[in-house]
């Protein structure tokens, strides 16, 4: 119950309802325990490692990624230097075999240039008994996610690939289906025990919103009060108007318990080694 409460501070904060739901279902599958040995392969600025830091468990932290800036903003938004971050390709893991009790991969594997390769390291560095949670984006998203891009695919079989028009594809390789994220965890030698797709229901346009807010906050341009209340790293407080804009928010995501449909844009996957 206390890491429930510290979770739902935690996530307040959090205006991207995929990325909210995706980051609850990643705590509640890793099921943490106190000394465990936590990898987040991908990190990119962090947040994972920092949602992972405020819940009340005593774990020991690692991130890596193969993007330097990526790595700069985590030591900034993180605020811990017990958190390790470590520059590293992900088919390459710097680190003995078995030494890790769960590990994180959160919308990475669309960017691996070898996902089998990515995946077999992955299992080598878990312990036996080791638990991974991955996310990653749905071919199959919904309409209202990115209406520009669902049109192109169906109708005429291409998307944009770059840019802010591309949506769901900007600087992804590719999206997978359930069944094809399935295969691949199960050929690299770890047992799926949880496949679902998350967040069917959603702001008309939801992609461009939250990457055109994102952009915002990154390059200082909201209101100090608006960005503060934004804060995903934080668990500040906030104003009458984010507390406002965020339940209107939050209104539309409880149709995806009310609602739930068999498809979404993200996909989740719980796994774990064997052997």
């Amino acid at each position: 119950m206390h890491m429930e409460n510290n979770l739902n501070i935690a996530l307040k904060n959090v205006g991207d309802m995929a990325l909210k739901r995706r980051a609850r279902r990643i705590v509640e599958e890793l099921n943490l325990q106190d000394g465990d040995k936590v990898l987040e392969v991908g990190c990119g600025n962090g947040y994972y490692l920092s949602l992972l830091n405020r819940i009340g468990k005593k774990v020991d932290l690692v991130g890596i990624d193969h993007d330097r800036l990526a790595l700069k903003d985590a030591i900034k938004y993180i605020g811990n230097n017990k958190v390790k971050l470590i520059y590293s390709k992900a088919e390459n893991l710097p680190f003995e075999s078995s030494v890790f009790d769960k590990v994180v991969m959160s919308e990475v594997i669309e960017h691996v240039n070898d996902e089998e390769k990515t995946l077999k390291e992955i299992k080598r560095v878990l312990k036996k008994g080791g638990i991974l949670v991955l996310t990653t984006c749905n071919i199959e998203y919904p309409f209202l996610w990115d209406p520009i891009n669902w049109v192109l695919q169906h109708f005429f079989n291409t998307h944009i690939e770059s840019g802010f028009w591309a949506g769901i594809w900007n600087q992804h390789t590719r999206l997978y289906k359930e069944k094809t994220v399935q295969k691949l965890v199960n050929k690299a030698g770890l047992e799926v025990e949880v496949l679902e797709s998350l967040t069917f229901w959603c702001l008309p346009f939801n992609h461009y919103i939250v990457n055109f807010i994102a952009r915002l906050f990154y390059s200082h341009k909201l209101p100090r009060a608006l960005a503060t209340g934004m804060n995903k790293f934080k668990n500040n407080q906030q104003s009458f108007l984010i507390v406002l804009g965020f339940w209107l928010i939050n209104l539309l995501d409880s149709l995806n318990d009310l609602l739930p449909q068999e498809t979404g844009v993200s996909i989740f996957l719980k796994a774990r080694r064997r052997f």
